[in-house]
């Protein structure tokens, strides 16, 4: 408990006066795992799959796959996918996240904030960013690049009629470009992330989230269990920084059988979201399931369960 409190302490910490830029599409601002979400999406460092996402120079260099579903609030649905696969001297990854929600009809505001996921009305809304990535070692540096999609749709004007609401599309072709090195008995990494144009949307241009993100993992033992570390700072423009931090610990009690515990936290986008997260993974050999939780106000959460392959 002293650690969650600790974790919640640091994720506020930060002067609110400076604030998260509004930017979208709303799926680069999402966890798209079970395991970073429960780890305050503290993944820059971390590697599975899923650091297509984060950091293209920590795709896993082992073959395998994951896959994850989603639920958010009552209404909200979510799946994402994510892959690598390693041939000659590169490794090769591609994901997708998709997010399938509604809001009001009488909701305007654009953009959308994470928390919106969590909410519930009669005009759909989707979100979703699909990427591909290559990562290759040189010096004992992993470096990595990916090019992304993203987009959002939403209905396109506020009405609280019955008739069809027609939908706005606004999409932004985006570049992900990321290293990573070890460093004190673990690894640092290192992304700069949605590098790219202001897109439109209903009529006006909106800013997308370019950020860079530093952070540090680690693997520890301490007689027969086995704790890992994430850590990660993430600076916007404007001078919005997220710091973020998650531990997760791990017991083997024959080889190739583990459960672990995980919890993190980070600050929010908005208010609407809770900084902490929870989350637990049972691993049967080359099968590990993974499930996360995240939290909003009104006593709305997010479930993810992934599956992961290797």
């Amino acid at each position: 408990m002293r650690f969650i409190r600790f974790l919640s302490t640091m994720a506020v910490a930060v002067p609110l006066t400076a604030r998260a830029q509004t930017a979208g599409p709303l799926a680069l601002l999402l966890p798209t795992s079970a395991r970073a979400a429960a780890l305050g999406n503290a993944w820059v460092a971390g590697r599975d799959e899923y650091a297509v996402f984060s950091n293209p120079a920590q795709l896993n260099a082992v073959n395998g796959f994951g896959v994850s579903v989603a639920t958010y609030g009552d209404d909200g649905r979510g799946f994402s996918a994510a892959s690598g696969a390693t041939m000659g001297p590169m490794t090769y990854g591609w994901g997708v996240n998709l997010v399938d929600f509604s809001a009001p009809r009488s909701a305007t505001g654009y953009p959308l904030a994470p928390a919106s996921v969590a909410s519930s009305g009669d005009a759909d809304q989707f979100s979703m960013v699909a990427l591909v990535a290559g990562q290759m070692a040189w010096k004992g540096f992993r470096i990595g690049v990916a090019g992304k999609y993203a987009e959002d749709i939403v209905p396109r004007e506020a009405s609280t009629s019955s008739l069809l609401v027609l939908p706005s599309r606004g999409s932004a072709w985006l570049a992900d470009i990321g290293t990573s090195h070890p460093l004190w008995s673990g690894v640092a990494g290192l992304s700069l992330q949605n590098i790219g144009h202001p897109y439109v949307m209903r009529g006006r241009r909106v800013s997308v989230p370019t950020q860079l993100a530093l952070g540090w993992t680690a693997q520890k033992s301490w007689g027969p269990l086995d704790f890992g570390y994430a850590t990660q700072v993430t600076a916007r423009r404007h001078g919005w920084i997220s710091p973020a931090a998650g531990v997760e610990v791990s017991w083997s009690w024959i080889e190739g059988y583990r459960v672990e515990a995980r919890t993190g936290a980070r600050r929010t986008e908005t208010s609407d979201e809770k900084p902490v997260g929870a989350g637990f993974s049972f691993t049967a050999d080359r099968l590990t399931l993974d499930y996360g939780a995240s939290f909003y106000t009104g006593n709305a959460m997010a479930h993810r369960l992934t599956v992961r392959w290797r």
